[in-house]
């Protein structure tokens, strides 16, 4: 008996047809898309903004809006380049309308401006937001002190011969009035060293004001730096000088002499002599009220050298002779 086999396959011929016919229907489409999208078209696009023409002595105080929604007419092309890629449009703040609070960008009234910055085959037909509101103020400088925060201890004898040195020791803060006028100082991150035997060097950061990245500073950390010594005590006597002494009277003192006792640095102590200060005492305490019988010492003048003082005794009697 014999087998029959019957061809269920399609032949060559008619897949070679069906090929011819699918690059046909591909190049049709292709070709349909082109045309289309060579046509005009109005649709909708997102431009992000660059604000251009800030007025002088203004500056944008608070972030205004990024971006714009346009309605715009172009080739089926364009409005695609539109629609996938991000695109920047500038908007010109010359002429802005003022409220009470704010200002008021209206970007309609510069649909010709726009659409110079654009492709001849495009136009913006209108922009869908009506208005951006801005806060604009006046920039501002001024000088404000740095308020320091330093905990300092030395070790047992040791201490500054001279006050504390903070550079600077003010700053100028610059950026819009509404934030620079509420800032009267600029407060140092804290600064705490143990242990000081030997002369001070060190920084520290100033703490940024509210809203600081609308504020610049000319400086942001300050040095710290002083004169460390170890301290030693001296001693030497001055005779009593007596200040706004009458001419038909004689002032006697008793003791005729006081011990003045300081304490400076180490380095310093040959540099100290009686002549490192005047001490004087003044008659006119006793005008004041004659009933005292003592005066009290003035220190009008000390070295800078000299870190603490005291005098012996510390008021001294007085006998008046006519």
């Amino acid at each position: 008996m014999k087998n029959i086999s019957k061809s269920s396959g399609i032949s060559s011929a008619t897949k070679q047809k069906i090929k011819e016919f699918a690059v046909f229907l591909v190049l049709t489409s292709i070709i349909w898309l082109l045309m289309e999208l060579s046509k005009t078209y109005t649709s909708t696009a997102n431009f992000r903004i660059n604000y251009k023409n800030l007025p002088a002595n203004k500056l944008i105080q608070n972030k205004p809006a990024k971006n714009v929604a346009v309605a715009l007419k172009a080739p089926g092309f364009s409005l695609l380049r539109y629609k996938i890629w991000n695109n920047t449009v500038n908007l010109s703040l010359a002429n802005l309308r003022k409220t009470k609070s704010n200002y008021i960008l209206l970007p309609n009234l510069q649909i010709t401006y726009i659409n110079s910055q654009l492709p001849s085959e495009t136009e913006i037909v209108r922009v869908l937001t009506d208005s951006i509101l801005l806060d604009l103020g006046v920039n501002k400088t001024k000088k404000v002190v740095v308020v320091p925060s330093i905990d300092l201890k030395f070790k047992l004898g040791f201490g500054l011969t001279k006050p504390l040195k903070i550079s600077p020791d003010s700053v100028s803060i610059t950026g819009p009035e509404k934030y620079i006028d509420s800032i009267n100082k600029i407060e140092m991150l804290p600064v705490k060293l143990n242990g000081i035997n030997k002369n001070i060097s060190a920084f520290s950061n100033l703490k940024l004001p509210v809203k600081s990245e609308h504020i610049l500073m000319s400086a942001k950390k300050v040095k710290i730096t002083g004169e460390v010594d170890k301290f030693t005590e001296g001693r030497f006597t001055i005779p009593v000088s007596i200040i706004n002494q009458p001419k038909n009277i004689k002032v006697n003192t008793l003791p005729k002499e006081v011990e003045v006792v300081y304490q400076t640095g180490l380095t310093n102590y040959t540099k100290i002599n009686s002549k490192s200060v005047l001490i004087v005492y003044d008659f006119n305490q006793y005008k004041k009220d004659t009933l005292i019988q003592f005066l009290t010492p003035i220190i009008k003048q000390k070295s800078d050298l000299i870190t603490t003082l005291k005098i012996n005794p510390s008021r001294i009697e007085f006998f008046i002779q006519k």
